[in-house]
C-alpha cells in the first residue's frame, strides 16, 4: 500500500499500474480516455470523487498523446475535424468542471458523478449495440455474396440529417470525407468537453459515437481524431483540476506508467479490424463499466455499510478492464490467422481486414 498524502488515502500501486496499462489498451483501440471506467474504480479504491475525477483527466492527457502520435502514423486523425472541435471542447470542460465544483461544496459530487454515468453509458450502449449489430449482419451478407464489405459500415440514418443542416459556415473534412456545418462539430466538442469535464473523463465514450453517427466519420477516423481532443481536453481539464487541488500527482505517475504501454499495442490493434469490431468494444465497455458504477452508487447509497458491494464493486472493474483486453487481443490474433488463410470463427470474418 502506498500512502498518497495529497489524495488523503493508501491504494496498491501495483493495482493504479494495471488500472492504466489495461484502460490504456482499451482507450488506444476505441479511442477513448476510459475515465468513465477509472474514475469510479478510484472512487471505490478510496479516492473521494472530486480527486478521482482530477487524477484520472490527468492521467488522461498522458496517455491521450501516446495514442494520438501512434494513430498519427496510422493515418487514422483528420486534423480539421479536430481542431474544428477544439473551441466547444474547452467550453465544455470549463463549464463541467465548475459543474463539479459546485457539487462538491454541496457535498453530493460521488453521488452525482456515479448516477450521471449509469444513465449516460447506459443510454449510450443501447443505441450503439443496435447499431452495430446491424452493421454486422449486414457485412456478413456482403460476405456471403462474395461482396468486399470494406473498412466501414455503419447503417445509422442520422449523419444524413445533421449533414443537412447548412448553418454557415460549411467544414470539408477530407481525411473523414465528411463536408458538414461547422456548428454541429462544434456542438459535438461542446456537450462531450461538459462530460469531459464533469466525469473526469476525455468524453470519448460519447464523442467517438457522436463522430460516427452524427458527424459521419467513419469509425477509425473517429477514433484517431477523438484522441486529439482527449489530448486538449485532457489537458485543459488537468489544469482545471490541478487549480481546483484535485489532482494527486503521485496517482497519476502510477497509472501513465502503465498506460504508456497499453495505449500503443491498443493503438496498432485498429489496424487489423473493420469498424464495427472497434464499436462493438466500445458497446461492450459501456454496459460493464454501467454495471461497475451502477454496483458502486448502491454501494454509497448504502452509507457503505455493506463491504460486500465495494468488493463486487472492485471485482467488477477489474473484470471488465481483463475481458475487453482480452477480447482486443483475441481480434488482433483471429486477423492474424485471417490473412494466413487459417481457420477463424464465422461471426469474426466479416470483423477483420484481410
Amino acid at each position: 500500500m502506498f500512502d498518497f498524502v495529497i489524495a488523503g488515502v493508501q491504494a496498491p500501486i501495483a493495482l493504479l499500474m494495471f488500472v492504466g496499462f489495461t484502460v490504456g489498451i482499451v482507450g488506444g483501440f476505441i479511442g477513448v480516455g476510459g475515465g468513465y471506467m477509472v474514475t469510479p474504480a478510484l472512487i471505490v479504491f478510496g479516492f473521494p470523487g472530486y480527486m478521482a475525477s482530477g487524477i484520472d483527466m490527468t492521467h488522461i492527457a498522458g496517455k491521450g498523446l501516446v495514442s494520438t502520435l501512434r494513430h498519427r502514423q496510422l493515418g487514422n486523425i483528420d486534423w480539421t475535424l479536430a481542431l474544428t472541435m477544439v473551441a466547444g471542447t474547452m467550453l465544455g470542460v470549463e463549464l463541467g468542471v465548475r459543474t463539479l465544483v459546485y457539487f462538491k461544496k454541496a457535498g453530493t459530487a460521488g453521488i452525482v458523478l456515479l448516477v450521471t454515468s449509469v444513465v449516460v453509458m447506459f443510454t449510450l450502449f443501447l443505441y450503439t449495440q443496435i447499431e452495430t449489430r446491424r452493421s454486422h449482419r449486414q457485412m456478413k451478407l456482403l460476405e456471403t455474396q462474395g461482396r468486399d464489405p470494406g473498412r466501414e459500415l455503419h447503417t445509422s440514418s442520422l449523419p444524413k440529417l445533421f449533414q443537412s443542416i447548412n448553418l454557415l459556415p460549411i467544414v470539408r473534412c477530407r481525411t473523414a470525407r465528411v463536408v458538414v456545418s461547422m456548428w454541429v462539430i462544434v456542438l459535438v466538442g461542446a456537450v462531450t468537453g461538459f462530460l469531459a469535464g464533469f466525469l473526469g473523463v476525455g468524453g470519448g465514450f460519447i464523442r467517438v459515437p457522436a463522430l460516427v453517427y452524427l458527424v459521419g466519420a467513419s469509425t477509425h477516423i473517429a477514433v484517431g481524431t477523438d484522441l486529439v481532443e482527449i489530448v486538449f481536453s485532457g489537458g485543459y481539464g488537468a489544469l482545471r483540476h490541478s487549480i481546483e487541488g484535485h489532482v494527486d500527482m503521485m496517482a497519476v505517475l502510477f497509472m501513465i506508467s502503465g498506460a504508456l504501454f497499453g495505449a500503443q499495442l491498443g493503438s496498432i490493434a485498429t489496424a487489423y479490424v473493420r469498424g464495427p469490431a472497434i464499436r462493438y468494444v466500445l458497446s461492450y465497455s459501456l454496459i460493464l463499466a454501467t454495471l461497475g458504477a451502477a454496483m458502486r452508487l448502491v454501494y454509497v447509497l448504502s452509507g457503505q455499510k455493506a463491504p460486500w458491494l465495494s468488493l463486487i464493486a472492485v471485482m467488477l472493474t477489474l473484470g471488465e478492464m481483463i475481458f475487453l483486453c482480452l477480447f482486443i487481443i483475441s481480434l488482433l490474433y483471429f486477423a492474424r490467422r485471417n490473412r494466413r488463410g487459417e481457420w477463424v470463427p464465422d461471426w469474426v470474418k466479416p470483423l477483420v481486414i484481410t
